[in-house]
């Protein structure tokens, strides 16, 4: 199955909402079991999770077994990192921490093939595998978590980026508000919102694809949660029930 046909690409093509979920829980079973339940696709998290490059190999291959699209954040933005992550069988990536239109250049550049970039055709055991070369390139996303890319988002957006996500608390704290309490039971802190809506507003402007938060009927493309907390959550659900509490 082609990254065309996976969940991602083509939930987008068709027309209807697209649900993924942040995965960054060890092991092999729990993702798998979010694949197979119909999550469209997932993304694993190399910036604050466990995972091994071998793992994550064999984590992408389960969840395109399921239909599902995997997508990692990478670590960091430096071409070892990103050579690395592109050469799985992964249907895109995100970029953190970009602070400018500068930053964002560089970083892409280590993402495109020449002439458009400067990555890297290294990968042979992936292509005698799975026909890497022959697949359409992983698209490239960017967590805006940094004042600096929402000043020059507009100028950033023009750029090969294909959906943005906001990296929420990093960017909260690096406005200078409390991260636990940037969001409270009347909505995001008023200097946050205003954020929220330039970005939104700039992607749909340049047809970048937003990825929003649950609930949002209109949005393209939608979470339905972390791992972690959606296991504990059920977890701590069935142990209640177990109890009769």
């Amino acid at each position: 199955m082609s990254a065309l046909e996976r969940r991602y690409r083509r939930g987008l093509a068709e027309g209807r909402q697209v649900t993924g979920v942040f995965c960054c829980l060890d092991g092999f079973a729990t993702s798998h079991l979010l694949a197979a339940a119909g999550f469209d696709f997932l993304i694993f998290d190399r910036q604050h999770a466990a995972y091994t490059w071998p793992e994550l190999e064999q984590l992408c291959f389960r969840v395109r077994s399921e239909g599902a699209s995997p997508f990692i954040r990478v670590a960091s933005t430096e071409e070892a990192e990103l050579n690395l992550a592109l050469d799985l069988p992964v249907d895109g990536i995100v970029l953190p921490n970009l602070v400018s239109a500068e930053d964002t250049r560089r970083a892409l550049s280590f993402c495109k093939f020449p002439p458009e970039g400067v990555r890297s055709l290294g990968n042979e055991r992936h292509d005698a595998i799975w026909g890497a070369y022959s697949q359409p390139e992983p698209l490239v996303g960017m967590l805006v978590e940094h004042p600096g890319a929402v000043e020059e988002l507009d100028e950033i957006l023009q750029l090969a980026i294909d959906f943005v996500w906001v990296g929420a608390h990093d960017l909260s704290a690096l406005m200078g508000l409390d991260p636990h309490e940037a969001f409270g039971p009347d909505g995001r802190a008023p200097e946050l919102e205003e954020a929220y809506q330039k970005i939104k507003a700039t992607a749909q402007k340049h047809g970048v694809v937003y990825w929003d938060a649950p609930g949002s009927p209109d949005a393209a493309v939608v979470f339905g949660g972390v791992d972690a907390r959606m296991f504990s959550a059920a977890a701590e659900k069935a142990l209640a029930q177990a109890r009769g509490t």
